[in-house]
């Protein structure tokens, strides 16, 4: 099985090739009907977003649809030893870029509790259907979710999806409870997050 340095690489080449593409696009907003009218996004008060960067599932239209039906939006800050926080995005939140190309919130911006997140979209470059995460490298999301206990949900279009994992765990991985494709809900929550 690679390792998943090996298909990291390989699926940052396929997103770079996609970036903009209407494939693309059409994917992402088949995943956004799908995410906002489901029960894990309208139970939400406050949601965790990326700022996302080209290559990744875009969150600006996300971003834009929790602002404009008054929810939360709260977005990583980096911190030392590979740990992160999440801070509130206003139109007036100072943002700086980092040195791994991201924009982020000022340090002079109040994280917000870990436990006041109801829902925290975890970004990615390969999801399997069991819940299986391949991330950008840098293990911030793994440290993060190891603790959290709020809804977790990731957005995976066809070229992200893997029915099964072909890639060698490490022990510091965590499991999706739900991501979501353009053909339905997978990864370990029973509990999907389609209305009944």
């Amino acid at each position: 099985m690679p390792l998943k340095e090996e298909v990291r690489r390989q699926q940052a080449a396929i997103f770079s090739e996609l970036a903009d593409s209407w494939e693309q696009k059409q994917a992402e907003i088949i995943i956004y009907q799908k995410l906002i009218n489901s029960n894990l996004w309208q139970n939400a008060k406050t949601i965790g977003l990326t700022l996302s960067n080209p290559g990744e599932f875009d969150t600006q239209p996300l971003i834009g649809l929790a602002n404009a039906v008054g929810k939360r939006v709260v977005v990583p800050r980096t911190r030392p030893a590979r740990k992160m926080d999440f801070c509130q995005l206003t139109p007036q939140t100072p943002l700086v870029l980092t040195k791994f190309g991201v924009y982020e919130p000022d340090e002079q911006i109040a994280a917000v509790n870990k436990e006041q997140i109801d829902l925290l979209v975890v970004p990615g470059l390969a999801f399997s259907a069991a819940g299986d995460r391949i991330g950008f490298g840098g293990g911030f999301y793994d440290r993060f979710l190891a603790d959290y206990r709020g809804i977790v949900v990731s957005c995976a279009e066809p070229k992200r999806f893997f029915a099964e994992k072909n890639w060698a765990s490490e022990d510091t991985d965590q499991l999706i409870a739900n991501v979501l494709t353009v053909s339905g809900w997978f990864g370990t929550n029973s509990q999907r997050g389609e209305k009944r």
